[in-house]
C-alpha cells in the first residue's frame, strides 16, 4: 500500500461527504420571517409574497461567514477561499395551531435547527393574527404547538406498534415501545423531547421521528425601533434557560434599511443605534453553539477551506466529513490550532518550531484546527 498525503485539503470530490446544516425559519404570519430570512441571506425577497398567493418556501444556501478563514486566506492568496455553507428556509406563516399539518409537519422535521420568528413590534399597518402584540406569549404558544405535534406522533406510532406486538413480539418492537412510552410521559407533563437524557441506542431507534421538541429551537424576536437596545437584553423579553433553545432580538425594519447604506454611512447609523454587529454574526453565533457544532480548516493545493463539525468528534470523523477513503486510509493528522500558523507566517515554519502535532484517530478536533490528513491508498 502506497502513503498518499492529500496536503492540507482534499481536492473537491464528488463522493465526498459534504453535509449542509439546514435552519427553518417559521412562525405566526405577519412576524418578519421574510425580513429575517433576507438579513441572513442577502437575498431580496419581497415580504408580501406570501400576501400574493406564494405557496413555496423561499431557501437560499449560503456561505458562512469566519473572520478565520478570512486570515487564514490572506496566508495564502494564491487559493480559493470556500467556505462552510448553511441551509436557509422560509416557511409560510402558520395559524394557532397549524404547526400539527402535516405538510408544515414534514418542512420542519427536515431541518437541522428550527428558528422561531417572533412578533414583537407594533404597526397597525401590518395587521397581527391577536390583538395585543405579546411575544413570550407567541413564544410559549409555538413551544406547546410542537410539544402537541410530538406528543400525536408518539400516540399514532404507539397504536400501530401495539398492534404489530400482538402479532409479533419483536425485541426491537418492545425496546422501542419502552422509549416511546418514556417520551410520551413526558410531552404529556408539557416538556420537551430535548429534556430527555436518552443513550446513543435509543437516540437512534427514535431518530426517525425526527421530533421538533428535540430540534436546537432559536427564538428570534423582531422588535420596534424604539427597543432596539432590547437586541443586547432579549431575556428582557422572554427569558429560556431550557437546554436546546435560545432567545434573540433583532430589528428587522432597521436593519434593512442600515444594510442599503454602503461605507461610512452605515457605520455611522450603526453607531448611532448602538448596533455592534448584524443579524447574521449572533444567528451564526448562537446557533452553532445550539447545534454543538465547531469549525476546523483545510488548506490545500487550490483551497482553503472551512467546515462544520460536530463538537466531540475524532479526527477520523473529521477525514470521513471530508472523504470516506481518507477515512477508511486514515493513518494520522498533523493538527494545528489557526492562530498559530498565522503567527508562523508558513507551514514550514511551523513545522520547524514543532508547532504542528501528530494526532491519532481518537484525537478530538478543536474549533479552530487546521488539519492535515495522511491516508494510505491502495
Amino acid at each position: 500500500m502506497a502513503s498518499q498525503f492529500i496536503g492540507w485539503y482534499l481536492m473537491g470530490c464528488p463522493h465526498g461527504i459534504i453535509r449542509i446544516m439546514n435552519f427553518t425559519l417559521f412562525g405566526y404570519p405577519k412576524t418578519g420571517k421574510t425580513t429575517l430570512f433576507n438579513l441572513l441571506t442577502g437575498a431580496r425577497i419581497e415580504v408580501k409574497s406570501y400576501d400574493q398567493g406564494k405557496k413555496e418556501p423561499n431557501a437560499r444556501t449560503c456561505p458562512v461567514p469566519d473572520e478565520r478563514l478570512d486570515k487564514l486566506s490572506q496566508l495564502f492568496p494564491e487559493k480559493e477561499k470556500i467556505s462552510a455553507q448553511m441551509d436557509y428556509i422560509d416557511l409560510a406563516g402558520v395559524s394557532y395551531g397549524g404547526i400539527k399539518n402535516e405538510s408544515y409537519l414534514d418542512y420542519l422535521r427536515k431541518a437541522d435547527g428550527l428558528t422561531h420568528v417572533v412578533r414583537g413590534f407594533e404597526n397597525i399597518e401590518v395587521p397581527h393574527h391577536r390583538e395585543k402584540i405579546d411575544a413570550a406569549f407567541d413564544i410559549k404558544s409555538i413551544e406547546e404547538e410542537i410539544i402537541l405535534a410530538d406528543l400525536l406522533s408518539v400516540e399514532n406510532r404507539l397504536g400501530r406498534l401495539e398492534k404489530e406486538l400482538e402479532k409479533t413480539k419483536s425485541p426491537e418492537g418492545i425496546k422501542e415501545k419502552e422509549i416511546l412510552e418514556r417520551i410520551k410521559e413526558t410531552l404529556e407533563k408539557g416538556v420537551s423531547v430535548r429534556q430527555l437524557s436518552l443513550k446513543p441506542a435509543e437516540e437512534k431507534i427514535i431518530r426517525n421521528f425526527a421530533f421538533l421538541s428535540q430540534k436546537p429551537l432559536l427564538h428570534m424576536i423582531n422588535v420596534d425601533e424604539q427597543d432596539i437596545m432590547l437586541i443586547k437584553e432579549p431575556e428582557k423579553i422572554y427569558s429560556s434557560e431550557e437546554k436546546g433553545t435560545c432567545v434573540l432580538a433583532f430589528c428587522g425594519k432597521i436593519e434593512s434599511e442600515i444594510l442599503e447604506l454602503e461605507g461610512e454611512d452605515r457605520n455611522t447609523f450603526m453607531k448611532e443605534y448602538g448596533l455592534e454587529e448584524f443579524s447574521i454574526s449572533r444567528f451564526l453565533k448562537s446557533s452553532y453553539k445550539l447545534m454543538d457544532v465547531i469549525t476546523f480548516f483545510t488548506v490545500g493545493k487550490e483551497e482553503v477551506k472551512s467546515w462544520a463539525l460536530k463538537r466531540n468528534s475524532t479526527a477520523l470523523q473529521a477525514a470521513g466529513k471530508i472523504h470516506t477513503d481518507i477515512e477508511k486510509g486514515f493513518i494520522r493528522a498533523e493538527v494545528i490550532q489557526w492562530d498559530a500558523l498565522l503567527a508562523q507566517g508558513s507551514f514550514q515554519e511551523a513545522r520547524k518550531t514543532g508547532s504542528i502535532r501528530l494526532e491519532g484517530k481518537e484525537y478530538l478536533v478543536q474549533d479552530g484546527d487546521v488539519l492535515y490528513f495522511r491516508h494510505s491508498q491502495s
